[in-house]
């Protein structure tokens, strides 16, 4: 079977409007997406976490960075994810626009012990979706697929994104309706 890729490096915004929804207003990258399912991260939704507890947590108590954590979607909520431009990592998930994604303690050390310094943004949790179960969920209009420069999630705040993602495409998502495309032939 092909490997079916077509919304790797696609930002997802969900389109139902309930504020009940884990996903309400979600931005969501998506890194893999194959036969298997696919994973993503939410960019747009902070914790009330900051990277100085992260970094004291793998023993590095000298850093002071009030940057906040990225909620990373409803999955494996404790496993930590760093969102970062260093494709010359061997245990990340690279794609062909530069944004790379790792679960590596070292590079979190590296990073805070300034090693490395790469842009970066911490996560805990991902996205994911069986086999099949994003394809349908895009079928049935749940999704909105976006194009971005997905680098720039480097030089906004997280809360910001949708409405730099509206302008840049000369559309406002956040005012996107969820509707069911009937085809009749």
């Amino acid at each position: 079977m092909e490997e079916q890729n077509f919304l790797v490096n696609k930002f997802l915004f969900f389109q139902e409007k309930s504020q009940d929804d884990y996903f309400y207003n979600a931005l969501i990258y998506i890194f893999e997406h194959n036969e298997n399912g696919a994973l993503g991260l939410i960019i747009n939704k902070s914790l009330p976490i900051e990277e100085e507890k992260i970094f004291s947590s793998i023993g590095l108590q000298n850093i002071s960075s009030n940057k906040s954590i990225l909620n990373g979607g409803p999955v494996e909520v404790t496993k930590l994810f760093v969102l970062h431009d260093d494709a010359s990592q061997k245990e990340s998930i690279s794609n062909v626009n530069g944004l790379c994604l790792t679960s590596s303690v070292d590079l979190l050390k590296d990073i805070g012990n300034g090693t490395n310094t790469c842009k970066y943004k911490l996560a805990l949790g991902y996205c994911g979706w069986d086999a099949g179960q994003l394809d349908y969920e895009v079928s049935k209009n749940s999704w909105h697929i976006i194009d971005f420069n997905p680098l720039e999630i480097f030089n906004s705040e997280p809360e910001e994104l949708i409405s730099i993602i509206s302008k840049t495409n000369g559309f406002d998502i956040d005012k996107i309706q969820h509707t069911d495309i009937i085809t009749k032939h």
